[in-house]
């Protein structure tokens, strides 16, 4: 009987490791070769999860086009209906406009069929707006080896990012995110432009922060002669440029 419960155990374990371990292994190889990337072409990557918001969104709009910049939003396919207009200014003006899913169903959480619905849900929303139909990025950063197949099957490319300004949950200061990205020579920010919510409320609210944020990551950019790119043109050498 202990042969059959320690056999029993041993094959769980390594399930799990293969399930979870395995996805998760490759997103930190994945992020070391992101951070050296960034690090060697001096690129930053400005990039927006959960929206788009009905005012956020383009409030960022307003500035980067004053900046004329670039960024990477990947869009919720809940949020995104009924904001064509938003979804078509955001196209127009040249932005990435990739998938976070549907629902921000965390694969680590759900069934494998309940996770690959609401990733090819999301990204279905993103096909019809026309967007990069290509370009995921996966709800917590989590996914399994399901979810990992999904994606290859798909020609999914999996966006990461190597800067999390944890301006969502637990706000980090603006001159702490700015200090990891001096000392990475660069990177791919992490921020959110959904609209205010009242689970958290915080001084400056959620959306004057992610403002601030991003100018704040804009001026640094200039100071410091890094060029600001959207993820889709990070190998290309003289993309987006940041004007100074």
């Amino acid at each position: 009987m202990l042969v059959v419960i320690f056999l029993l155990a041993s094959i769980l374990m390594v399930t799990g490791t293969i399930w979870f371990l395995f996805p998760f292994a490759l997103r930190k190889i994945a992020e070391k070769q992101l951070e050296r990337k960034c690090r060697e072409t001096r690129s930053i990557v400005l990039s927006y999860d959960d929206g788009p918001g009905s005012d956020l969104t383009h409030k960022l709009l307003d500035e980067l086009a004053d900046e004329n910049i670039l960024a990477s939003f990947f869009v919720l396919g809940k949020n995104a209906e009924g904001k064509a207009e938003t979804l078509c200014r955001l196209m127009a003006a040249g932005h990435d406009v990739g998938s976070h899913t549907f629902l921000h169903t965390n694969a680590w959480k759900a069934t494998p069929w309940v996770v690959n619905r609401d990733i090819v849900a999301g990204i279905s929303v993103v096909q019809r707006s026309g967007g990069h139909s290509r370009l995921f990025r996966p709800p917590f950063g989590k996914m399994t080896l399901a979810s990992l197949y999904l994606c290859k099957r798909l020609g999914l490319q999996v966006v990461w990012w190597t800067v999390d300004s944890r301006d969502s949950w637990n706000r980090r200061p603006i001159n702490d995110v700015l200090s990891e990205i001096e000392a990475k020579g660069g990177g791919v920010v992490l921020m959110h432009d959904f609209d205010d919510y009242v689970k958290a409320p915080q001084n400056p609210s959620h959306a004057d922060h992610v403002i601030s944020l991003t100018r704040e990551i804009i001026a640094f950019a200039k100071r410091g002669n890094y060029r600001i790119v959207p993820y889709s043109s990070l190998g290309e050498e003289n993309a987006g440029q940041v004007r100074i």
